[in-house]
């Protein structure tokens, strides 16, 4: 194996290993605090950290190249989970929980770059994202079931940190590689100066509105689903962890499946926010929708991905853009919706998500999702 194909292997194992860390601490809410308030802050606290950097993070990497950007991301999250071990303190843990997202962000956003940049970025991407989900069911699973076999509330969070570490010593290696900086900047002039880069956000922001806005809600539902699940359940964190990986199971079938699909982008968003609107009013009456839930999800994403791969020449501020949404989809709606429960009802929160999504059913139609190819990658 050479170093090029050692760094894509970083990559993969790099994003299974990270997104594991995250969600390692998602059965164990309950543990760290009572209020459910608080439990669905600790968790968007993360993605808030995620959704601040994932565009700068974008624009960097076009400026100085994705390796960089994603050898900083991954060491601020190591750093973070060695806290999270040591510590059951709201304020820290919140703190702590940005800065992993931090990580996360600036890591998600360079490596996506670089995988858009290469000819099969679709397969790449799929395979991306199915690590990447793969790696969120083995936090739950991993982090309630390490729990409770070691009756430790941090083992988890300890496990997935020492695999981090073993991705980081990957890349590591993969430093210096010939050919690995010079794709990780823009094929057609070279590194980008910052002005260019920032007018190009601009008009992406603009020219993909009804997109962006299709990623934070259809996304974020998901986001809320979790949230709040471990304290409305009632069950133990082995149970939760179980619970929650289906929806992630089914986001990696979805992820693996979705290249081979030929539906129409806005079509399938539209259908995807219907559905969405529907499960999250009915997902604590009837269980299995969260597994329906995370099919979608996993569908739609690799579906935007795709197009903003065909639709758009900066691919480092696409995927910033991208993640920046889908965070800030898994900040806002897990927090402001886990708050009204909280005060309210889950009922009534979910009832007002699900608006949202009706919102988005209109709105997309505005979308002509320009750039979309009608065929898969070599």
């Amino acid at each position: 194996m050479d170093r090029s194909h050692l760094f894509l292997l970083s990559l993969f194992f790099g994003i299974c290993s990270l997104m594991a860390l995250s969600n390692a601490i998602i059965p164990i809410l309950p543990d760290l605090d009572d209020a459910l308030q608080i439990q669905a802050f600790i968790y968007s606290a993360y993605f808030f950290g995620a959704m601040i950097t994932t565009l700068p993070g974008g624009i960097i990497s076009e400026r100085v190249g994705q390796y960089k950007v994603i050898w900083i991301g991954m060491i601020l999250t190591i750093l973070s989970g060695v806290i999270l071990t040591s510590t059951t303190d709201p304020v820290l843990l919140l703190v702590t929980r940005i800065i992993e997202g931090i990580g996360a962000g600036l890591f998600v956003s360079a490596a996506l770059s670089w995988i858009n940049y290469q000819r099969n970025h679709t397969r790449l991407s799929g395979i991306f994202m199915a690590l990447l989900n793969l790696g969120l069911l083995l936090g739950l699973l991993g982090g309630g079931w390490i729990t409770g076999i070691l009756n430790d509330t941090t083992a988890g969070i300890l496990f997935f940190t020492i695999l981090s570490i073993l991705s980081f010593v990957i890349l590591f290696i993969c430093k210096g590689t010939q050919g690995i900086q010079a794709v990780s900047t823009t094929p057609h002039t070279g590194v980008q100066e910052w002005k260019p880069l920032l007018n190009d956000v601009y008009g992406m922001l603009i020219r993909q509105a009804p997109l962006w806005f299709s990623v934070i809600v259809l996304l974020g539902i998901n986001g809320f689903v979790q949230a709040i699940y471990p304290e409305i359940s009632g069950l133990p964190a082995q149970e939760v962890g179980t619970a929650l990986a289906v929806m992630n199971l089914a986001t990696i079938i979805a992820s693996l499946t979705a290249p081979w699909f030929r539906i129409e982008p806005v079509l399938l968003i539209r259908i995807s926010a219907v559905l969405m609107g529907v499960f999250v009013l009915i997902f604590i009456e009837y269980p299995f929708s969260v597994f329906i839930m995370g099919f979608v999800a996993g569908l739609i994403m690799i579906s935007q991905i795709s197009y903003l791969a065909t639709a758009e020449e900066k691919q480092g501020v696409a995927m910033g853009l991208y993640t920046t949404a889908s965070y800030a989809g898994m900040t806002f709606l897990p927090a402001i919706g886990g708050y009204i429960a909280g005060i309210f009802s889950v009922s009534t929160a979910s009832a007002l998500i699900a608006l949202l999504a009706g919102i988005c059913v209109v709105l997309i139609g505005a979308c002509r999702c320009r750039g979309f190819v009608d065929s898969h990658d070599s």
